[in-house]
């Protein structure tokens, strides 16, 4: 059979191959530029959601162990990125046999801040908050100081929590040591509702141990958590 010229044979396939072959490639590339971008937005937005999730629900700070320049830090920045996140009350769980007197200041002093701001602060004691360690449990919102029933608290002279047991050392800072044994005298009488005199003398030259329920009387904790 003949064909006319410029008359196309229908039963001839067309050659789709001239022009159009990289163009599949080139899409589906761009599907899947679009499609890994949408997974990686789609999965940072569950992550956001799952930690503020967390956030709201886990508001604890662990205090464990020594008080000093690292753990301080921690817990001190811990409590300002939950103060500065929302309004709602955080818990501080402390076991430490206490440790430096500064580092254990400006823990009193950053949870007393907060406190300040209206946001509740709740302090449990875990096993033990010695030397300085009752003293941050002292910046607690008012009737949220808690320890555990086998939990034990333990106060004595500022200066054995200063590091100054040696006399010769005392000597030398004695200014700061008495302004020091002030300070903290004055928090744990405020805070447990005995005269200053009292205080000093249950501390003199000896350590003051306390169980949850001699605590609890003496006014160092405004309650026990269920066993």
């Amino acid at each position: 059979m003949q064909l006319r010229a410029g008359v196309a044979d229908s039963t001839v396939p067309p050659d789709d191959s001239v022009g159009s072959g990289p163009a599949p490639v080139t899409s589906f590339a761009a599907h899947r530029d679009l499609n890994d971008r949408l997974v990686s937005e789609l999965i940072d937005a569950v992550k956001d959601m799952l930690r503020k999730e967390r956030s709201d629900r886990l508001r604890d700070i662990y205090l464990i162990g020594d008080i000093e320049k690292d753990p301080a830090r921690a817990t001190i920045e811990r409590l300002r990125e939950l103060a500065n996140d929302n309004p709602k009350p955080i818990t501080l769980y402390i076991n430490s046999a206490g440790g430096n007197v500064t580092d254990g200041l400006a823990i009193h002093d950053s949870i007393r801040e907060v406190v300040r701001r209206g946001i509740e602060v709740t302090i449990v004691v875990q096993g033990m908050a010695y030397s300085m360690g009752s003293v941050v449990l002292q910046a607690a919102s008012e009737g949220r100081r808690l320890a555990q029933p086998h939990s034990w608290i333990m106060i004595h002279e500022p200066a054995k929590w200063a590091g100054w047991q040696s006399t010769s050392a005392a000597a030398q800072h004695l200014d700061r040591l008495k302004q020091m044994q002030t300070q903290i005298y004055q928090i744990l009488a405020a805070r447990a509702g005995k005269p200053l005199a009292k205080i000093i003398r249950d501390t003199k030259r000896t350590d003051f141990y306390l169980d949850a329920k001699m605590a609890l009387e003496y006014g160092l904790i405004d309650g026990i958590t269920d066993g």
